[in-house]
């Protein structure tokens, strides 16, 4: 639910550019499996919930430690929230867990 998710988020600019480079089969090719990253990742959080309520665990607390405890560095934007939410991603879930944009002001520099 972290790489498979990444996916959803770069995968619709490689169709782009396919169009762009006047190869729709590709780009037809990759919409396929893109869509099929939705229900993939959509069946990693739905057994991740059923055992998080087995566990008595809240399922979000539960996923950001494990992504804490086993995941180096941060989770990278931007996101493709529409097609996390297809899949029961809600951003409250990755959001915390997120690099900054680049070239985005940071929290320090806001405050000066």
């Amino acid at each position: 639910m972290v790489l498979e998710a990444r996916g959803l988020d770069v995968t619709p600019s490689m169709i782009d550019s396919l169009h762009r480079h006047h190869d729709p089969e590709s780009a037809q090719l990759l919409q396929i499996v893109h869509d099929d990253e939705i229900n993939h990742v959509a069946i990693g959080w739905r057994w991740f919930d059923y055992v998080c309520a087995q566990r008595g665990e809240d399922t979000i607390p539960a996923w950001q430690r494990l992504v804490r405890q086993h995941f180096r560095g941060q989770i990278k934007r931007p996101f493709n929230t529409l097609s996390r939410l297809k899949a029961g991603m809600e951003p409250a879930m990755y959001e915390p867990l997120a690099a900054p944009m680049a070239g985005a002001p940071t929290d320090q520099a806001q405050s000066a």
